[in-house]
């Protein structure tokens, strides 16, 4: 009972909303919602003895995700569809209906295109029917107007709907296609395309590979393809669907056996070269190309598809010309270092345009059994610390975190491997650790100033659109413009360091427990930042900085899960900071005692000078970052950015 009036008491639309009555088709179930300004409340409770389903009309909180309040749950997001819920006998739910990007979507949720709302296209001679100069005269108009449906109509609305659509709610005006080829293997052909987006964002370039599927004889591949679905087609008589190919078993089953081989495929303008690495036959075995395919749930910036417990696919779906970060530090990594904490690197697939660069569209890894990442994991284990804690009455044991440490330890021990196999010298110019000079300290504090600047100008403009809680905290940060500027300028030239390649967006998420063990992931860096920045060789001190803020992370969105809004508490609080500096200290006593005589570093308190230098700077970006694209997590980077101030 406390438990509830705690939770009702977090917001004033309980009590002085307005009731809105909802009514649902089935009349075992009440639904209804408390509004209050831009806050609403949405309320649910099952009448019946047994378990009921209901279906909400909801559409006019589009975008919004329910954050169900008793246990700080976030659901999927709602829709243009009717909400779906179940609830238990005599159960009930509370949900506040969050802002558009205030918390994030459910990892494992996947948007999926009602079938009846997609657009038809009509392929009156199959692929060939986009291309004007590959149909009969009399069809050229055709050929025509079906490429300016496809560029203007179809995929722009399919593709600002994606997760790897970079410039995230900016619209598309026009798809236009620059590079394709028809690809065959198996009897089945695809259209491997390449499309220069248009519209107010930065023009950008993105892959997409389409696949055909026709309903009366390939009724499994269109199941397949239904969550990926582009348009439906007609042929004549035959009806059918296109979509993404990465939902096609034989198409990236096709892509294993074009890599094996070592194949090209020659595009319009180009050319599309499949490489193996060394390891590719122990990684892939005999059988690659009769794997089982399953396409990856939770999708980012790029798209992942794991064939059996063998091989993992990743496309690179935003097209950037240059050496790829991931593909080189893979290459290293696997064959040269003999890294065994990494994902293997078994082939490539590379877009060649008229002698330019290679931009890479693929990478093929082996596949590692795990038990999720470190993000989840740990937030996970600290949430559910918090909540044994809160009534607890007795203080918790000296060593109650002993467990989780352990596996902090062996991060940090793991981490320090990673930076001493790539200060390996090894003759390859692009990875031998070079000394630190003193221009290098120079360029280090002059973007990390300009970056001050920058962040607070920033912050000055969008200040307006944090949240309450953050606007205190905002203000503190702005009152400190100089002595952040000081601080940074204070940094002295430090004799002993060394430069060399690094992980380049190190955090709890690029990590996957394996066996109480950790595998490092994604290599590619931050992938806003230019191909040649990521190369750039830096302090691996870096990396550390980026953990470091990852557990500052993990510590304040377990307590927003624990607590109510805007109603933290205090022991809780304190409970979660002494987490936090038990979790760092352990981290960074594993990584100096892995890196100590490796000359990574002078003295220690140089290298502890360097951390605060590039955790100010990662807050700054991670600050930037939710400025604009989630202001209600501000506070974090903000915290971060006082925290440095104090020492």
């Amino acid at each position: 009972m406390r438990r509830l009036l705690a939770v009702r008491k977090t917001s004033h639309a309980f009590g002085r909303g307005r009731l809105v009555m909802l009514r649902p088709g089935n009349r075992k179930v009440l639904a209804y919602l408390r509004e209050l300004d831009s806050e609403a409340i949405l309320c649910v409770a099952n009448l019946g003895r047994s378990a009921q389903p209901v279906e909400l009309d909801l559409a006019r909180f589009r975008g919004r995700v329910p954050l169900e309040l008793m246990g700080r749950t976030a659901f999927p997001p709602i829709g243009e569809l009717p909400y779906l819920l179940t609830l238990p006998a005599h159960g009930f739910y509370w949900f506040r209906l969050t802002q558009p990007g205030e918390i994030e979507v459910p990892r494992w949720h996947e948007e999926r295109l009602s079938r009846e709302d997609l657009p038809v296209l009509v392929l009156f001679d199959g692929w060939t029917s986009f291309f004007r100069d590959r149909v009969v005269p009399w069809r050229i108009g055709m050929a025509q107007q079906t490429r300016k449906l496809l560029e203007h109509e179809v995929l722009p609305p399919f593709i600002a709907a994606q997760r790897w659509y970079a410039a995230k709610g900016e619209p598309i005006e026009r798809a236009a296609m620059t590079d394709h080829a028809l690809w065959s293997a198996h009897k089945r052909e695809w259209l491997l395309a390449l499309f220069q987006l248009e519209g107010p964002a930065e023009a950008a370039t993105y892959f997409l590979p389409f696949a055909l599927a026709w309903e009366e004889r390939e009724d499994e591949r269109v199941r397949a393809l239904a969550p990926a679905t582009i348009a439906k087609v007609r042929q004549q008589a035959s009806i059918g669907v296109m979509g993404d190919a990465f939902a096609d078993a034989g198409f990236c089953q096709a892509v294993i056996e074009a890599i094996g081989s070592g194949r090209s495929v020659k595009t319009a303008q180009g050319e599309l070269r499949f490489t193996p690495t060394p390891e590719f036959a122990r990684l892939a075995g005999g059988d690659a190309a009769g794997l089982p395919v399953n396409r990856l749930a939770a999708q980012s910036s790029n798209t992942t598809v794991a064939l059996g417990e063998r091989l993992f696919l990743k496309a690179y779906r935003r097209v950037r010309p240059g050496i790829n970060p991931e593909l080189e530090m893979g290459r290293f990594l696997t064959s040269v270092a003999n890294f065994p904490h990494c994902v293997p690197l078994a082939g490539a697939v590379e877009y060649v345009a008229g002698g330019g660069e290679p931009a890479t569209l693929m990478l093929l890894q082996g596949y590692v059994a795990n038990q999720g990442d470190g993000w989840h994991h740990t937030l996970d284990y600290l949430a559910r610390f918090l909540e044994e804690r809160r009534n607890a009455a007795a203080p918790p044991p000296e060593d109650v975190h002993g467990a989780y440490l352990a596996l902090v330890q062996t991060l940090g021990t793991r981490t320090a491997e990673l930076h001493c196999a790539l200060a390996r010298r090894t003759r390859d110019a692009a990875f031998d650790a070079e000394p630190v000079v003193e221009a290098d300290f120079e360029q280090w504090t002059r973007e990390v100033r300009e970056q001050v600047r920058a962040t607070l100008q920033q912050l000055e403009a969008r200040g307006a659109q944090l949240p309450a809680p953050c606007r205190d905290a905002a203000g503190r940060v702005l009152a400190a413009r100089e002595r952040l500027l000081g601080q940074v300028t204070q940094i002295a030239p430090a004799p002993g360091l060394l430069k060399t390649r690094y992980h380049g967006d190190f955090h709890l998420g690029q990590v996957l427990i394996a066996n109480n063990d950790f595998i490092l992931i994604d290599f590619e860096g931050e992938p806003a930042r230019p191909l040649a920045e990521r190369r750039r060789k830096h302090s691996p001190l870096r990396d550390v900085a980026g953990m470091l803020r990852s557990f500052s992370y993990a510590r304040h969105s377990a307590l927003d899960r624990a607590c109510q809004p805007n109603a933290v508490d205090p022991a809780l609080d304190a409970l979660a900071g002494e987490w936090e500096r038990a979790a760092r200290e352990t981290f960074l006593a594993a990584w100096t005692a892995g890196t100590r005589g490796q000359g990574l570093y002078g003295a220690n308190g140089d290298a502890a000078a360097l951390v605060r230098l590039f955790e100010l700077e990662k807050a700054l970006y991670e600050l930037r970052y939710e400025l604009q694209n989630r202001p209600a997590w501000a506070g974090i980077p903000l915290q971060g950015i006082l925290a440095t101030l104090e020492g």
